[in-house]
Order: C-alpha cells, then sequence, then structure tokens
C-alpha cells in the first residue's frame, strides 16, 4: 500500500471514529463499568464467563447463519499455495490477494499461535502482545494493535500497512469494517466449534500466506494425534464429565465439547441439550452426577453443593489443563486433548504408541520437541501408569520460553507433588499440577466476553 492511501484511510478512519464516538461513548462506558465490576465480584467468588483464551474464542456473532459461510472445512486435496488467489470469509465477503503477502496483521491469539505453527511467523508485523500471547518466541519484537481493554487499536493496525489481517470470531464487525474502508484486506474468521474446523482454519491460513506445506504438515500431525487417541480410547467406557469454567459450562457447538468427546469423556452439558456456553444449572449437575469435572487451570475447582456430593469431587477427580491451550481452538489443542485423555483413561493411553507432534520446527524454534514418540529433547513425556502409583500431570513448557513444542506431559516419578488430585478408577491416583507460564485469567475471559456482549448490539 502507497503513502497516500496509507494517508486516505487514517483520514476516513478518523472520520469514521469521530461518527461513532457519541453514539458508541456511553456503552463503552457500560463495558468499563460491568468490566470493573466482574472482576471485582470475581475475587470475592462471584462467577465469569466462559471465553476462550481472552478474546480469541469468545461465543461469536459470525457463526454459520444467515448469509455467513459455515466454518471452513479442511481441503482433502491438500492444494498447493498459489496468487493471485480469492477465499470467501466468515462475512461472506471475498477476500483476494494478488501475491503472497509480506506483512500480515493478527487481532487474536488463536491466529497468532496458527501461523507460528505453520511458519508464517517472521510475517507477522502486529499482533495482541502479552499473557495472551507470551508462550509464542518473539512476539516482544511484534507491535501489540490490541489496548488494554482487550478492543483493537485500528489506527495502529493501519499504520503498519499489513497485506492481509487476520480477524478473529470475536472482533466486531464494525472494527473489520472499518478497516476494510481504510483499505485494508481482512480475512475474518468464523468461530470453530471442532477440532475439523481448526483443520480447516489452518489450511485456509497457509493458503492465504503462502505457507501450504507448514498448514499441511501441521495438520497432519495433528490428525495422526487424534487418530491414535481414538484407536487407543475404542470402546472403552466414557465417564461422564463436566466442563467447568467460573460457573459456566461448554456444551454442544464448541470446540471443547468436540475435545471431550476425543478425548473419551461424555459431556454432561452436551447430554442435557446445552448448547455454547451457558451458565451451569445445578439441578443438571446434581441430575447427571459427574466422575470427572475438567477446568482451566485460571479457573477454581467448584465448591459448595451440588459439587460436593458429586463422585467426582467426592472421589478428587479433577483435571486442570492450561487455559491458553484448551481455550485456543489453534494446532496446539492437541496437547490439551492428549492430557485429557490420558487423564482419564490412563491404562488405555500407557499402551498407545504417540507419534511426535513438533510445531516448533514451523514455528522457527528447532530446540524443543514434543517426546512423545521417544525423541529426545528439552520437553519429554511418558504415558500415565496405571499400577497406582503416584504420577504428576502437568504441562511442561520448553527450556527457551516457547510452547511451539510444549505437550502436556506426564511423569511417573512417584513424587506426589502438591495439587489437585485425581483419583483413578483403577485406585491409581495423579496429581494435576501447572508449571508457571501463559495463563489466560479471568482478567482477560471477563473483559473479553462483556465488551462482545455488549457492543454486538452495534454490530452492522
Amino acid at each position: 500500500m502507497n503513502a497516500k492511501g496509507v494517508g486516505l484511510g487514517k483520514c476516513l478512519l478518523s472520520f469514521l471514529a469521530l461518527r461513532d464516538d457519541m453514539r458508541k461513548r456511553s456503552v463503552r462506558a457500560t463495558v468499563v463499568t460491568i468490566a470493573v465490576l466482574a472482576i471485582v465480584g470475581a475475587l470475592v467468588g462471584t462467577s465469569a464467563v466462559p471465553v476462550g483464551a481472552g478474546p480469541a474464542s469468545a461465543p461469536d456473532s459470525r457463526a454459520a447463519g444467515p448469509g455467513m459461510t459455515a466454518p471452513i472445512a479442511a481441503q482433502q486435496d491438500s492444494p498447493e499455495c498459489s496468487f493471485p488467489t480469492t477465499v470467501t470469509d466468515a462475512t461472506g465477503s471475498e477476500v483476494s490477494l494478488q501475491e503472497e503477502p509480506e506483512q500480515i496483521v493478527v487481532l487474536a491469539p488463536s491466529d497468532a499461535q496458527t501461523l507460528w505453527a505453520i511458519g508464517a511467523r517472521e510475517e507477522v508485523v502486529g499482533m495482541p502482545v502479552g499473557q495472551y500471547t507470551a508462550y509464542l518466541n518473539g512476539t516482544q519484537e511484534k507491535t501489540n494493535v490490541v489496548r488494554e481493554d482487550g478492543s483493537v487499536n485500528a489506527e495502529q493496525v493501519v499504520g503498519l500497512q499489513p497485506d492481509i489481517v487476520f480477524a478473529a470470531s470475536v472482533t466486531p464487525n464494525e472494527t473489520v469494517a472499518q478497516l476494510r474502508q481504510a483499505g485494508l484486506t481482512v480475512y475474518s474468521t468464523a468461530l470453530a466449534t471442532s477440532i475439523e474446523d481448526v483443520y480447516g482454519m489452518t489450511e485456509h491460513c497457509g493458503r492465504l500466506t503462502g505457507n501450504c506445506e507448514g498448514a499441511n504438515e501441521t495438520v497432519s500431525q495433528m490428525r495422526t494425534r487424534v487418530s491414535e487417541i481414538e484407536d487407543a480410547i475404542g470402546e472403552s467406557e466414557r465417564p461422564p464429565t463436566l466442563y467447568y469454567f467460573y460457573n459456566f459450562i461448554a456444551g454442544t457447538g464448541t470446540h471443547i465439547d468436540d475435545v471431550m468427546k476425543t478425548a473419551g469423556a461424555r459431556n454432561i452439558a452436551a447430554q442435557a441439550g446445552i448448547s455454547g456456553y451457558k451458565p451451569i444449572n445445578p439441578e443438571v449437575v446434581a441430575n447427571r452426577s459427574p466422575e470427572w469435572i475438567i477446568h482451566p487451570d485460571a479457573s477454581p475447582i467448584p465448591q459448595g453443593q451440588p459439587y460436593s456430593s458429586i463422585p467426582a469431587l467426592e472421589a478428587n477427580r479433577t483435571v486442570a489443563l492450561d487455559s491458553s491451550l484448551i481455550q485456543q481452538p489453534a494446532p496446539r489443542i492437541v496437547y490439551p486433548l492428549t492430557e485429557l485423555a490420558r487423564a482419564l483413561h490412563p491404562e488405555a493411553m500407557s499402551e498407545a504408541n504417540l507419534s511426535s507432534v513438533d510445531f516448533s520446527l514451523q514455528a522457527a524454534n528447532t530446540s524443543s520437541t514434543d517426546a512423545s514418540a521417544g525423541t529426545n529433547g528439552a520437553n519429554t513425556e511418558s504415558p500415565i501408569a496405571a499400577d497406582g502409583g503416584n504420577e504428576t500431570v502437568s504441562a511442561t513448557t520448553t527450556t527457551d520460553g516457547d510452547a511451539g513444542g510444549t505437550e502436556a506431559t506426564t511423569a511417573a516419578d512417584g513424587t506426589g507433588t502438591a495439587g489437585t488430585t485425581a483419583g483413578g478408577t483403577d485406585g491409581s491416583s495423579a496429581t494435576e499440577t501447572t508449571t508457571t507460564g501463559p495463563d489466560f485469567g479471568l482478567l482477560g475471559a471477563v473483559l473479553a466476553l462483556l465488551a462482545v456482549a455488549l457492543l454486538a448490539r452495534y454490530r452492522n
């Protein structure tokens, strides 16, 4: 984009911002007020709302619907990258690129994770920089395009002169329109509701960035790991399981539900006919009697009734999953998937011969690998033993600070380190802990979803 085009874009953007300022002022004040109240309430034990990894995967107005495309299916023929290329995004808009982009901006952590995995890290010039992406190498070198309140700094985006902008499902349609009116090419993604959707988005990111080979390799590794887990679990009994996030649960139509099913769990929310993310109905919990509770490590374990009387807490069967991985619908979702499968089906998974999953190569970081296939690297994993001993289950970070090679790992070391105990049905016990690392905590979750919910009424 030439300097004249950028200048005109900035002028137009300023005009649009001025035009909308008065209309938005009261809404923004309401967002801030409610966000503050929610945070204060959370500190004294009140509930928040479920969102994926900060602003990356909150409930989305761009799920498939009238005039919009469904989440993109994975390409079965694995086409080679070529330019010019044209694709249709989640808003139904055709997005065209005449040549391979040299400068890319992403507006959400899940998209950044995807681009890192497929090998597009060097082309990214702007992204959310902070706790939501701290696990990715090189993020501090990028320009932060997201304000402290989670909103997109559109003027900053325009100033970077990107060849393409990836706008995640929670990016307000109004922001997408502003960026397009400023002359930018914006690819708007749909809400990922399954692991299959993650495959499709990964391959489309590869196609749009000229990284088809890296995208295809990433999807291939994901598919292989998912198939290996499904084969290992087979016809094993699937325990009723509750996904808990600050008094909200994940039902059908969420990528978390798909992860639970793939890991060999019966999602009690889905069985109760609940879709999306909804406040917990205590009667559902009491009537469905979950044998396991899984939760992001940013969310505490539920307390009081009816939880204290359900089998999961009576037997201390809980699994804490890395918030930044389970709540981002992106390639590394296979890590918490593996960890959950091991917790629920330790004996079956101990016999599984898992291949290596290593996204660090595509992320320009070759110092660490997933050692699930027996390779040597900074990050090792071994199957949970089913011998009644004590094990430590953790999401281990690599030595150089990049989770590109991070795998949900288990070490049967008998140390029994402090954490949330998960007693297996065979009499074994597994201690669930997580190391210090990226944490999509309550603050990001509350701010993201409250902002999305209140500003959605002003979308196009």
